[in-house]
């Protein structure tokens, strides 16, 4: 038997920290509820009837890959952890300020939400041709290296734009900083001084051929969230397509911009349950959703560009 499990939440590394004014940016209570507290979010209800995701002990493999989970959750800083096998919770594990209610942070997980969210709206009709220029489907793309890029290309991290600062930020300061909220781009969108059109119009140039080179950017990201904002909204979409469909026990929240549309590349939370559900689904849509989800999701989850750069180095492709 091939062991289909997941380790879901956040996984923080405590000597990563953004100091300003002695304000750590990344702490274990922001990443485990309090971004969901702390800033503006958009609040998602739970499901009316949750979706079941029963407990039960290991078997066979599972013993081994349980008591290595154990082994991560005891000695190493790992807020929390779920296992799923075929629906069915085989380990479950959380470190203080986590707990089985509070909200796991996504970091960059959120980009993945939103090439799903993308993708299953294109297999709806809404964006028929991933190949063509992304500003055919969203005019305030126009005049940017996203609006001349594919869709495709922008799924794939590809668009051209000039190499992020920092992080897949492109928009990092140094001094003058705010309680660690106006460092960079992303920052300053969850503070509520910065849009995310706002910074797709302020790094909007390349200085590379779109679809040439991988090169991990949050604006690509961005650009994704624009043709949703556009067609439909990321709210809206989010929940039509992923959220409504998988029977969450809990609320999720989505960190807002100024203008109060989702900071795409990075802003979801949810309960580790939940996001178990939400990686459930994924799947379900992969092996048994239409002929076009099942080719997007398979697109997804394999490299289509190859990793030349520092970021994931580990991996071989985006």
């Amino acid at each position: 038997m091939i062991l289909q499990a997941l380790a879901l939440a956040s996984l923080l590394g405590i000597s990563f920290f953004t100091q300003a004014q002695g304000v750590a940016e990344v702490s274990a209570r922001r990443a485990a509820g309090d971004m969901a507290t702390e800033f503006r979010n958009h609040r998602y209800p739970p499901s009316a009837t949750p979706s079941p995701l029963p407990r039960r002990e290991p078997q066979g493999r599972e013993v081994d890959i349980v008591r290595t989970a154990q082994y991560l959750v005891d000695n190493y800083p790992v807020l929390s952890m779920v296992l799923v096998e075929r629906g069915e919770i085989i380990f479950e594990a959380y470190n203080k300020p986590a707990a089985v209610n509070r909200p796991n942070f996504s970091w960059s997980m959120s980009k993945s939400l939103t090439a799903y969210t993308l993708g299953l709206m294109h297999c709806d009709g809404k964006f028929p041709d991933l190949d063509k220029p992304a500003q055919t489907y969203a005019i305030d793309l126009l005049g940017t290296v996203y609006g001349e890029a594919s869709v495709r290309q922008l799924l794939m991290m590809s668009s051209g734009v000039r190499k992020a600062v920092s992080s897949g930020d492109h928009l990092v300061l140094k001094g003058n900083c705010e309680q660690g909220r106006d460092c960079d781009g992303w920052q300053r969108m969850r503070s509520q001084t910065l849009s995310g059109r706002e910074y797709l119009h302020a790094v909007k140039d390349r200085d590379i051929e779109s679809g040439k080179e991988f090169r991990y950017s949050g604006t690509d990201t961005l650009a994704l969230g624009r043709l949703i904002e556009t067609n439909g909204g990321v709210i809206k979409e989010f929940d039509r397509y992923l959220w409504s469909k998988i029977g969450a026990e809990s609320a999720g929240y989505w960190l807002l911009d100024k203008d109060g549309i989702p900071i795409v590349q990075a802003g979801f939370s949810a309960v580790s349950r939940d996001w178990a559900r939400l990686a459930r689904y994924t799947i379900q849509l992969s092996k048994s959703g239409t002929e076009c989800q099942q080719q997007f999701m398979r697109d997804a989850t394999r490299p289509l560009i190859k990793n030349n750069g520092p970021v994931g180095a580990a991996h071989r492709g985006y």
